[in-house]
């Protein structure tokens, strides 16, 4: 019965240093005002994410995710072949995540249909 308990706590413990947050933030104005969703492109300007702890993320697997893995990607946002702006996106790894989903801006997950996210901030700042 002591194992079962010990190994439900390393069950616990390894799912919350998985969880993911990401936040999907614009880098100035956009400069096309009016742009249907389907017009416009988004393509990852960078090839591998940046961030504290993303490629290294020595602290984060010593620590079982209280150290939280940070990674961001920049997107480049066309228009008719004209750049209307760029948008940044920020995944934090680990238990801060658990915390983070709570504000508002934050998402749970790992965005993986972050480019129509992005489409809609394009739309929705007219």
């Amino acid at each position: 019965m002591f194992y079962m308990k010990r190994l439900f706590v390393i069950v616990i413990v390894l799912a919350l240093s998985g969880c993911v947050a990401y936040q999907v933030t614009p880098e100035g104005d956009f400069k096309q005002p009016e742009i249907k969703q389907e017009d416009i492109s988004v393509t990852r300007e960078n090839a591998l994410p940046a961030g504290r702890h993303c490629f290294e993320p020595m602290l984060y697997v010593l620590t079982l995710g209280i150290i939280p893995a940070h990674c961001e990607d920049t997107y480049n946002l066309t228009a008719d072949s004209k750049e209307i702006g760029k948008a940044k996106v920020t995944f934090i790894q680990g238990w801060a995540a658990l915390l983070l989903v709570t504000l508002p801006s934050w998402e749970y997950g790992n965005g993986q249909d972050v480019g129509s996210e992005i489409k809609a901030l394009v739309v929705g700042s007219d």
